[in-house]
C-alpha cells in the first residue's frame, strides 16, 4: 500500500487531502482532519496517532490479508465499530479470545480465518465510517453492582474450592 499526500500546499490548521493506493486497481481519496496532523520541524505535516489508526483502519477493510495478523483483527473490528465481545459474538468465540488474537497470544483456526474475511468482505460492500479516534461503545444496557471488596487477607484465607464458590455466587 503506498500514500501519497500534498504536504507542500498544506499549512498547520487546515485538513490534508490523501491519496491511499491499495495495489495496481484500487485507490481511495480521503481528507485528514487537522486535528490529526501536526507540523514537523520543516512545517511538513507529521500524522497523530488519531491519523495512523484511521489509515489502519482503512488498510483492514480494503486490503487483501495473505496472513491473519493481530493488527489486522484489532484495525478490522475497530472500523466495524465493535468492541471485543460484538466481534466474538459475530465469529462464535469467547471474548478472551479475540483478545488473545489481538496481543498475538493465539492465531485464529482456519474456520475464524474465513468468517473474519466474510466480515471484511461484507465491510467493503455496506461501507464503513472510519474515524481515528476509538470507535464508539455501545452503551451497556445491564446494570453491573460491584460486589463488596474484601480484605485481601481474608479472600486468600479461605480454601480454594470456597473461594471459587463465593466468586460464582457474587457475580
Amino acid at each position: 500500500m503506498s500514500t501519497t499526500a500534498t504536504p507542500n500546499a498544506w499549512k498547520p490548521g487546515l485538513d490534508l487531502p490523501y491519496t491511499v493506493s491499495f495495489g495496481p486497481d484500487a485507490m481511495l481519496a480521503i481528507t485528514l482532519r487537522a486535528a490529526w496532523l501536526k507540523p514537523d520541524r520543516s512545517g511538513r505535516p507529521t500524522l497523530l496517532p488519531s491519523a495512523v489508526r484511521a489509515l489502519d483502519r482503512l488498510r483492514a477493510v480494503f486490503t487483501t490479508q495473505k496472513k491473519i495478523t493481530p493488527g489486522f483483527i484489532l484495525s478490522l473490528r475497530e472500523a466495524l465499530g465493535l468492541n471485543q465481545s460484538d466481534f466474538a459474538r459475530k465469529l462464535r468465540v469467547s471474548k478472551m479470545t479475540v483478545s488473545r488474537w489481538e496481543c498475538g497470544r493465539m492465531y485464529p483456526r482456519p474456520p475464524v480465518v474465513r468468517a473474519i474475511l466474510t466480515l471484511q468482505a461484507a465491510a467493503r460492500i455496506q461501507g464503513v465510517k472510519i474515524d481515528g479516534d476509538k470507535p464508539a461503545r455501545k452503551p451497556s444496557t445491564s446494570v453491573h453492582t460491584p460486589s463488596p471488596k474484601r480484605s485481601l487477607k481474608s479472600r486468600h484465607s479461605q480454601p480454594r474450592a470456597s473461594q471459587q464458590a463465593a466468586e460464582r455466587t457474587s457475580v
